[in-house]
């Protein structure tokens, strides 16, 4: 009952947002995943085939290095600390369970707009790649079962979406100098569920 409450809120806003013409950026939570994997996928495109896609070339994976935050968080910190315009660096967020739900899936405003990432430190990297970026500081823990969930769920539909090749699903120490997204993420665990092009 109280989800139903808080949907129809949220389907009231869309509707005065549609009516009134004006925008304002959505909130940072419109996507939760459902397990097991087999149905996160249904509900990641029934949300994100809303939206219009431009040439994307690589998926990037990062990690926060901070043992909790959501996407909410990170947006005022790259739009106060960093001086980012446009706010949150990465495309998607997901959640370990410390700020936003275990699994879930944030879509950033910079994916909405279909806009440049802030996120790799690289321009090549940052214009044709998806920032996403997994909660947690996976030097110290490993993400969690949901996270990897919905990240396989979320990696699959990108690739098919904007017909990305497994070579170019990487992280972000492939080409810059940093130890992100973490020592102990499972990179090669990622790669086997992939789509081969």
């Amino acid at each position: 009952m109280h989800f139903r409450w808080k949907y129809c809120i949220s389907l009231s806003f869309l509707a005065i947002f549609y009516l009134c013409g004006c925008y304002a950026p959505p909130a940072f939570k419109p996507i939760t995943t459902v397990k097991p994997p087999k149905k996160v996928e249904p509900y990641i495109v029934s949300q994100l085939d809303r939206y219009f896609v431009r040439d994307w070339k690589y998926i990037v994976i990062h990690h926060s290095a901070s043992p909790s935050g959501c996407a909410v968080e990170f947006d005022k910190y790259h739009r106060e600390k960093r001086g980012w315009e446009n706010g949150l660096g990465y495309h998607f967020v997901i959640g370990n369970g410390h700020g936003s739900g275990d699994g879930e899936i944030e879509i950033g405003n910079r994916w909405i707009n279909q806009i440049d990432g802030a996120h790799a430190g690289v321009q090549e990297y940052n214009h044709y790649g998806i920032g996403i970026c997994l909660v947690g500081n996976f030097n110290e823990s490993y993400p969690t079962a949901a996270q990897m969930a919905s990240l396989s769920a979320l990696v699959g539909y990108l690739q098919d979406r904007c017909h990305i090749s497994s070579e170019n699903i990487i992280m972000h120490r492939h080409f810059r100098q940093t130890e992100c997204p973490g020592r102990n993420f499972p990179y090669y665990k990622v790669l086997a569920k992939t789509v081969r092009w």
